[in-house]
């Protein structure tokens, strides 16, 4: 630089002083000036250029940032299947609706600020330039159209004012809520990372470099604490559903006029209705709504993809077929991409995904002897639970004790197709899909359980409906027995193992066979056999018969019940082993625990001559309307029957003492259960409870006994004697298939499947 400061001794170089002077910018001031004025224009260039290409081509982008845009997924929701009687009666269906929904802007009071702010602002541009509003005309303006707007929806909805109101108000109750719930967990969350802060980094706890170090880092690097930022969650950004259910009319007003309906949309939706009530609700089941916890916990089992592609608010099954078939009935929803500005309008909807509709299901139920076997249930089962508490051991049984719940089941012995199945308490699945609590309060505090399934739950003794196991157990074990064995009334002493014959009458049955045995109910006749066959004979034949474990039904929570046996008493058994128990075991008592489907299975395999088949209750799957010509329809085919390779004699013996048990003048089962229109072959059953309290009765059964088709079982807790009250329904419901023409009264041979 020629300012730079030299040393008068300093000898300079005529060259090197030649040489600066040709290429110093200090001697060459306008051409400095033009080069940085140069280096001035590129630099305004490129950030104009850069600003026209924004402006040009990338607004949206930015604008988006100016005026935020929502953009959202939305299911479009999908027609679940229906569900069928064999009859072609409809159990359950979907409703197709709409709803209409406002956004929440629209709805809130007072009006959020920025919101006014903005449709003030829209207001103004409406206006020409020479007719300018002020603001606070434009914000009274904007409020007129609200009202306007709340007028229209009350007119819609055909809502009263009052109800307009508390339907807003409710909503923003339930907004305000949430927010303050985010904005307090917000609270809490910033005072202890404040506290945690503080007590990291008090100068009086830094005792080392390191410490000190991260103090430095945190003050340079970490934002400095400021004002908490104002709370808004989505939910003061999505649409409310205010009015449910509304005419096709009204959407179409609506559609066709939307600037008359600003941030309101109408949205389709779904409801699952149960026609018949109560009808088979164990069977049938129930369709409620996910919960957010439930989708999450979903996505983290399915992280790729969903199958049945759920979102919080879609239906699935809870119990019955609904749950079983829950994937079968489901249909697809479909999805679109929806944009909405800042103030609830709609800016643009775009598809994503087409939906499907479910798959029909047609139950084996037959509609009619359903309803039977539910009002004959009806007629002797309690009203009101009557044995809460438990009796205490001693006391006198009340006169006024009723029954606590029941079962019938009516079943094809070959195809395994239930046409039968109710149970009784059960609930009225309109009241349970309505979600009213009250409903639910009180089928919860309802001791005898309605919620239970009493086809394949509730666990019980069987009585002497299980003789007929350890008949065959007895055949199989030692052949047919062909001398008679002489009954006193009890086994080995007056006091214990007794007939009931001996405690009512103090007689015995004297000299009978096998075929008496069972026709009588003789319990001494299989004491005696259980004494001899031991324990493991009747568990092993009790297992092959398909106890102690589920049949294998289409329907959800099966149970298995139990069979006992002397292991129970080991280290870690469940029950004490004495050798009555072996006995019990023989009469259908002891510890032994059944499902009344397990009864029903067992006795369809006396009938069908040997094969332990699976029960179901749905027979088809259908695509399409099932009424309709050429609808698609799948039949679900029975699991394959698991033979029991029991002799034919043995099953021969069996069979003829269960029709002597009606038809003989002597039988359990001739008073009460015998018709002259047809043949029936079953087993009486009373299994003792204790505590003084009645025995459950049982009835199991086939009918035609000399050409069977349909088993059937009755079961009435603490229903007295087997006979007596299980009886007369069995009956009833061997009538109910003739009179419905189910069952042939000329006894016709049927072939297998039918």
């Amino acid at each position: 630089m020629r300012n730079q400061p030299h040393s008068q001794w300093q000898v300079i170089d005529a060259a090197a002083e030649r040489r600066e002077d040709a290429w110093s910018l200090d001697k060459q001031v306008e051409l400095r000036t033009w080069l940085l004025g140069g280096l001035a224009v590129v630099v305004v260039a490129v950030i104009a250029v850069r600003l026209g290409d924004l402006k040009i081509n990338h607004p949206p982008d930015y604008l988006a940032n100016a005026h935020p845009v929502t953009i959202k997924t939305e299911p479009i929701p999908a027609v679940d299947g229906r569900i069928y009687s064999s009859d072609g009666q409809l159990l359950a269906y979907d409703h197709q609706h709409f709803n209409v929904a406002v956004h929440y802007r629209w709805l809130e009071e007072p009006p959020h600020p920025l919101w006014l702010k903005e449709q003030a602002r829209k207001q103004q541009r409406k206006r020409a330039e020479d007719d300018q509003l002020s603001l606070d005309e434009a914000k009274e303006l904007a409020l007129k159209s609200r009202d306007a707007l709340w007028r229209r929806l009350r007119k819609t909805g055909n809502l009263t004012a009052e109800e307009f109101e508390t339907r807003r108000a409710e909503i923003q109750e339930r907004v305000e809520r949430i927010a303050e719930a985010v904005d307090r967990r917000q609270q809490e969350r910033l005072a202890a990372e404040e506290q945690d802060h503080q007590q990291r980094f008090e100068l009086s706890s830094l005792r080392s470099w390191s410490q000190l170090w991260e103090l430095v880092k945190s003050e340079l690097t970490e934002p400095p604490a400021r004002d908490r930022d104002p709370i808004v969650i989505k939910e003061e950004l999505d649409f409310h559903t205010l009015i449910e259910d509304v005419p096709t009319a009204v959407v179409a007003e609506i559609e066709a006029h939307p600037t008359d309906f600003p941030g309101v949309r109408v949205s389709p939706s779904t409801t699952r209705i149960y026609p018949r009530g109560s009808l088979a609700s164990h069977v049938i089941g129930l369709r409620s709504s996910v919960r957010e916890d439930q989708i999450r916990e979903r996505k983290a089992e399915l992280p790729d993809i969903d199958p049945l592609a759920y979102s919080a608010g879609d239906r699935q099954g809870r119990f019955g077929v609904e749950r079983s078939y829950n994937s079968t009935l489901r249909g697809l929803p479909g999805a679109q991409e929806v944009r909405i500005g800042r103030q609830g309008d709609i800016l643009d909807v775009k598809p994503i995904r087409t939906g499907r509709s479910g798959n029909h299901l047609i139950l084996s139920l037959h509609s009619q002897l359903q309803s039977l076997a539910e009002s004959l249930l009806d007629e002797v089962v309690s009203p009101e639970p009557s044995l809460i508490p438990p009796l205490p051991k001693g006391d006198e049984k009340p006169e006024d004790m009723e029954p606590q719940g029941g079962c019938i089941l009516v079943m094809n012995v070959f195809s395994g197709e239930i046409v039968a199945a109710a149970s009784a308490p059960r609930p009225d699945l309109v009241q349970l899909a309505e979600g009213s609590a009250d409903y639910w309060k009180q089928m919860n505090d309802d001791k005898r359980g309605p919620l239970l399934s009493r086809i394949t739950q509730v666990l019980l003794a069987p009585g002497s409906t299980y003789k007929p196991v350890a008949a065959i157990a007895l055949c199989e074990s030692e052949g047919i027995p062909r001398t008679l064995f002489n009954c006193r009334g009890f086994l080995d002493t007056p006091k214990s193992h007794r007939c009931a014959i001996f405690q009512s009458a103090g007689v015995g049955h004297g000299e009978i066979g096998l075929i008496e045995a069972l026709s009588s109910s003789c319990n001494v006749y299989f004491f005696d056999a259980a004494r001899r066959l031991g324990p493991a004979k009747l568990e092993s034949w009790s297992h092959r018969l398909g106890f102690g474990r589920p049949t294998g039904i289409d329907l959800p929570f099966e149970q298995s019940g139990h069979v006992p046996t002397p292991k129970d008493n080991g280290p870690d058994g469940k029950y004490e082993w004495y050798a009555g128990d072996t006995l019990g075991l023989a009469i259908g008592q002891s510890y032994l625990t059944v499902t009344p489907l397990q009864m029903l299975a067992m006795t369809a395999a006396v009938a069908n001559g040997g094969d332990l088949i699976v029960p179901r209750v749905v027979s088809r799957i259908a695509v399409g309307e099932p009424e309709a010509d050429g609808v698609s329809e799948d039949i679900v085919p029975a699991v394959k029957a698991r033979n029991l390779n029991i002799d034919p004699e043995t099953l021969d013996v069996i069979r003829a003492g269960l029709e002597q048990t009606v038809s003989g003048a002597n039988g359990t089962g001739h008073r009460t259960v015998h018709t002259s229109r047809v043949s029936i072959a079953g087993k009486t059953g009373s299994a003792q409870t204790g505590l003084n309290r009645p025995p459950h009765a049982w009835f199991a059964g086939y009918a035609p006994a000399d050409q069977p088709r349909y088993a059937f079982v009755v079961m009435i807790e603490y229903g007295g004697g087997g006979g007596e009250t299980a009886g007369p329904l069995a009956r009833k419901m061997v009538e109910g298939l003739l009179d419905l023409g189910l069952l042939d009264s000329g006894n016709a041979p049927l072939a297998a499947g039918e």
